[in-house]
């Protein structure tokens, strides 16, 4: 019994511990996995942020052979397939210049939302657009970002002509004409330069540049991340149980094997226990025919002992031998009936019960079964009177697996909550004179005949004061035979 508890412990020990390792393992790959995916993204805006840097110089090489940036992005294929659009925002946030696809108005709010880094720019990620958008504030005259705005207007004596916003749904051609005709149309030399004016009189210097590469990765991260420790979760217990199935496993090897080493052991024992048993039944024999009425009772007491013995060593070699037997279709309604009337003087199955009941199993073992199940609902305290059986067929009638479901009930004592769980392990007992071994020995057959038990407390009708309610039910419940498997 001292082992039988330390094993639980053990167990639930094992279960405990492979859990937190479980947890723990999964906790260590997730940071791995977090870090890694953290470098994935990282090193996908390096190379974004580099090309940006890329795109730009060659923006401003391309600008010192034309008059404006849409004239240098459309010279250059790459930087057309690349940029989105290009502006210059005033103190009022309009555009003093604008290309292409652009706010009509600056927001700045999405400056105090964005990063910024040690050179005044702004990288601003949309991932609508699938672009980043980088916004540089200047200024005026090189003057901190913190500064009293100066006056618009150009310097005293030059004039500076606007170029004209487009109007919605002008094709880019249309603006590359205008700026041109603007442009063409400038008078002296002191208009020569009125782009770059407006490019140094501007407040937000603003470019829109596609990424789809960029994107890509960000959203795959997205995608593949949660996905990754979903897999790495489910792999993770996925090991566990198999670690704690190989345990069962490698228990129940160990158990069969000290089940082969009992089993020698208990055909020793049972054979010199026998021999000496018969010789004191013998001598017990001749010592009550020569005393007479001395001393019967003790000598009744002493076969008593005898009896005891040699059906505990019954018992201990019928749980070791092999459990299947020999299997062939059995009537168990029938051998339930038997059964009854041997040990109850009657037959207790109830009259709604199927009348035929065919499963695959052992006669001899299915009938220690019953025997036991019978005997202990007799030994419950219950009246011969109280005790039942019912025997049914359950399950689809066509096209479906039927079950065969034997219950027996009794209004006996019970067995007390906390012990209901263990009245199938071997050498466990309530009763004072019982061995603990019967209904280990009935799971084990009944297992072996593919079938399961199971015990439960009966419930105490409300109101019943009168000793009515209590006691037990033992449900059997076997595969129905259908003449297919052996």
């Amino acid at each position: 019994m001292i082992q039988f508890f330390a094993g639980k412990r053990i167990k639930r020990a094992i279960k405990t511990s492979s859990l937190i390792a479980a947890i723990l393992g999964w906790l260590l790959l997730s940071a791995l996995n977090v870090f890694i995916f953290w470098q994935l993204q990282d090193r996908a805006r390096l190379l974004r942020d580099n090309d940006n840097e890329r795109t730009l110089n060659t923006l401003f090489t391309e600008l010192r052979n034309y008059s404006d940036f849409g004239s240098a992005v459309e010279s250059n294929v790459d930087l057309r397939s690349r940029i989105i659009g290009v502006a210059v925002y005033e103190n009022d946030l309009r555009p003093v210049y604008q290309w292409g696809n652009v706010p009509p108005v600056f927001n700045e709010q999405i400056l105090k939302e964005s990063y910024r880094n040690r050179f005044g720019r702004y990288t601003i990620p949309d991932r609508r657009g699938r672009s980043a958008k980088f916004v540089l504030y200047y200024g005026r005259m090189g003057m901190p970002e913190n500064s009293p705005p100066v006056p618009p207007g150009p310097p005293q004596g030059m004039m500076r002509p606007r170029t004209a916003v487009p109007q919605p749904g002008s094709s880019q051609a249309e603006q590359r004409q205008e700026t041109r005709r603007q442009f063409e149309n400038r008078q002296g030399p002191e208009q020569q330069g009125t782009f770059f004016f407006d490019l140094f009189r501007g407040r937000y210097f603003y470019i829109d540049i596609s990424h789809p590469e960029y994107w890509r990765v960000r959203t795959l991260a997205t995608i593949l991340f949660p996905l990754t420790e979903i897999a790495m979760l489910i792999l993770i217990f996925y090991i566990r149980r198999l670690y704690l199935r190989n345990r069962e496993y490698r228990e129940k090897i160990d158990a069969q094997q000290n089940l082969v080493v009992m089993g020698t052991a208990a055909g020793t024992l049972a054979h010199e226990i026998k021999n000496p048993l018969l010789s004191i039944r013998l001598q017990t024999g001749i010592l009550e025919k020569l005393s007479g009425e001395n001393g019967k009772d003790e000598i009744n007491i002493i076969n008593q002992e005898v009896d005891r013995l040699s059906a505990l060593v019954y018992r201990v070699n019928d749980y070791l031998r092999e459990p299947g037997g020999e299997r062939a279709p059995l009537d168990i309604s029938n051998l339930l009936a038997e059964t009854s009337i041997r040990i109850f003087g009657k037959n207790i199955i109830d009259k709604n019960s199927a009348a035929s009941a065919i499963i695959f199993a052992d006669e001899n073992r299915i009938r220690s079964v019953l025997e036991n199940i019978l005997r202990n609902a007799l030994e419950s305290g219950s009246l011969p009177a109280e005790i039942g059986a019912a025997v049914n067929i359950e399950g689809k009638a066509v096209g479906g697996a039927q079950n065969l479901v034997i219950r027996v009930f009794d209004r006996g004592r019970g067995i007390p909550g906390k012990d209901i769980k263990r009245v199938f392990d071997p050498f466990f007992t309530s009763k004072s004179t019982g061995t603990g071994i019967g209904l280990a020995i009935s799971k084990r057959f009944t297992e072996a005949a593919g079938g399961s038990i199971s015990i439960e407390n009966r419930d105490i009708p409300r109101g019943g004061d009168n000793g009515e309610g209590g006691g037990l039910t033992v449900t059997l419940v076997f595969p129905v035979y259908t003449g297919e498997g052996k």
